[in-house]
């Protein structure tokens, strides 16, 4: 890192008419094609390396903007300030071994502090190690350097963007050298490394900051778990909770002061999800280890009754309805080892109906008899089941990886949350005919109605937000930071409160102003 760095970066010979044009206009080319060809390059990463790492990545990266632009723009200032100083003091190679030693400390301390692998840190030092090595008079003319520039597309840039951009001096000028001052040269290296760094960070010291800085004053974090299932009784007061980081369901008093909490006395497992039905005093959950129905008391949370069932291990959802007397039980079906959905008395526990629709949502008819089946994976369509006649009634295709699903009473309408398009899809809910869509937040994956005041509240799944949105009109009327992946929303409306679940916290959240 010298006062002045001579670049020509191009091999006598080397020059064509299409050259620069490739060299400038391949990256937004790249860009356009991973656009064009995401559908099957997302079928290949969830076949090759996981849906689940791809989507943790991504719901840290969106859910945490400010903290991480505020981390970028701190790293960047600090390792540019650094490398100006060395470059003034210095000669160029103890430069680039103190820059790079020094910037690497930092960028791995950032690493600890937010309590993600120390082994993430290593690209972004990488990173920054190779931006920051001095261009030579020898690695301007040399042939393997400008082969790695004409056909690294990705690698030169990311990595040798000091190099890539004297390759790009040279094919502009030909064999003219072009001064650039060190600080100048050693910038956008830095500024790439900074925003990996910015980027890979991941862990709760992100949350807790981006939390500090957006979530409003008047929202209360109830406990801090890896929470999916809510239900809450009728008049507001006892809400049940349970997730994968619960080895028990528990019970909140909402209106009691400090809200005192119970525990079930037998263990669901961390069950995903929890059903209520408040006319038989009954609280339905699956226990995904010994495949089994539980039934609990609701006032009491003792166990009444332990129902072995053949659901094909997966994500599993339970519906109840009074009105039929019947239990509808559904997995999103990892492996075809037992049935996908079953339908069975309730009191009797027999079988009625068993199928293989790997149902990623059910939802549940207010007046009974009918039940809607939506479809994250494998599928793409919206199903409505007649409990009464068990057999499907009506079937509509709709967007990939939908998510979850509500009732709309004053349209009858079924809304279904379309992540990928950020809105929410329409149906009417006896003939599931499209009626169109709501626009939504980015990623939108859950929703809840308040039917009072003719308000829908939904949640992203990618930014942690929760917007509210007048259903009449269709307006935004406020959108509320509280954290990422967000899964459940119950309502409270006469006290217009929501409580939500997220893997890492439930939230309450006034709503009401």
């Amino acid at each position: 890192m010298s006062a002045s760095v001579p670049v020509r970066g191009v091999v006598h010979g080397e020059r064509h008419p299409w050259a620069l044009a490739w060299g400038l206009g391949r990256g937004p080319l790249a860009l356009l094609a991973l656009y064009l060809l995401r559908a099957p390059l997302l079928d290949l990463v969830e076949r090759t390396v996981g849906i689940e790492r791809i989507t943790y990545f991504a719901i840290g990266l969106f859910s945490t903007p400010l903290t991480r632009l505020a981390c970028w723009l701190v790293l960047t200032l600090a390792l540019w300030a650094l490398c100006a100083w060395l470059a003034a003091r210095v000669r160029p190679s103890l430069a680039w071994a103190l820059g790079a030693g020094v910037g690497g400390v930092l960028i791995w301390g950032l690493f600890v502090y937010a309590g993600t692998s120390a082994w993430k840190a290593a690209l972004p030092v990488l990173c920054l190690a190779t931006n920051l090595w001095p261009v030579t008079p020898a690695q301007r003319v040399h042939r393997g350097w400008s082969a790695l520039m004409w056909g690294g597309v990705g690698v030169a840039e990311f990595f040798f963007f000091r190099r890539y951009r004297a390759w790009l001096a040279g094919l502009r000028r030909g064999a003219v050298a072009v001064p650039v001052p060190a600080r100048r040269a050693a910038l956008p290296g830095i500024v790439i490394a900074a925003a990996l760094t910015a980027a890979l960070l991941g862990g709760p010291k992100l949350t807790e900051i981006e939390r500090a800085l957006r979530m409003p004053p008047d929202v209360q974090i109830l406990m801090e778990e890896d929470i999916n299932g809510l239900a809450l009784d009728r008049a507001g007061r006892y809400l049940y909770v349970t997730g994968h980081g619960l080895d028990k369901l528990r019970r909140i008093d909402t209106r009691a002061a400090g809200h005192p909490a119970m525990d079930a006395t037998a263990s669901s497992g961390g069950a995903q999800g929890v059903t209520y039905d408040e006319t038989a005093g009954e609280l339905y959950l699956f226990k995904t280890q010994t495949r089994t129905l539980q039934y609990l008391d609701a006032t009491t949370l003792a166990l009444r009754r332990e129902l072995p069932l053949a659901v094909a291990p997966g994500d599993p959802w339970v519906a109840v309805d009074p009105a039929t007397g019947v239990v509808a039980v559904a997995s999103e079906a990892d492996s075809r080892d037992g049935a996908a959905f079953l339908v069975l008395d309730r009191a009797s526990g027999k079988v009625l109906d068993r199928r293989q629709e790997d149902a990623g949502n059910l939802l549940l008819h207010p007046n009974g008899g009918q039940l809607y089946l939506s479809f994250f994976r494998n599928s793409n369509r919206l199903m409505r089941y007649d409990l009464r006649q068990r057999t499907f009634a009506a079937e509509v295709p709709t967007d990939a990886r939908v998510d979850r699903m509500a009732f709309d009473p004053s349209r009858n309408e079924v809304l279904l949350a379309s992540p990928l398009r950020s809105a929410v899809l329409r149906f009417d809910a006896d003939t599931l005919a499209p009626r169109g869509q709501t626009p939504s937040v980015f990623g939108v994956r859950v929703m809840a109605i308040d039917a009072q005041r003719g308000w829908m509240l939904a949640g992203s799944l990618a930014t942690g937000e929760i917007e509210i949105r007048d259903m009449a009109s269709g307006q935004q009327l406020r959108r509320i930071y509280l954290g990422p992946w967000l899964r459940t929303i119950v309502l409270d409306p006469s006290r217009a409160i929501a409580y939500v679940s997220a893997n890492g916290a439930l939230y309450e959240v006034p709503y009401g102003h």
